[in-house]
């Protein structure tokens, strides 16, 4: 069995907003230290925007375990509490 490439991913998310401002890729986790930094340093003073560091094989796993920094969960999840809604209420 082959070891898979783990990547970071940096996700830039405001939770105001509900929407992903930046998702970079990294193969080095040194740069990605470093990138987190700047960005850290760039929403300091925004408390509604969260910077966060990931580590893994694609950005499809990142989908997966951190469904809520992606925009179309975030639709999806609209859409569903809209659709309760309407089933509670009729």
């Amino acid at each position: 069995m082959g070891k898979h490439q783990t990547f970071e991913f940096l996700i830039t998310f405001d939770h105001d907003a509900r929407t992903q401002l930046s998702l970079e890729q990294f193969s080095d986790t040194a740069q990605a230290l470093e990138a987190y930094g700047v960005r850290e340093e760039q929403y300091r003073s925004n408390p509604r925007v969260e910077v966060v560091l990931l580590g893994a094989e694609s950005v499809d796993a990142i989908k997966v375990t951190h469904s809520n920094y992606f925009d179309d969960t975030v639709d999806a999840l609209d859409n569903l509490r809209v659709s309760l809604g309407a089933a509670a209420a009729s």
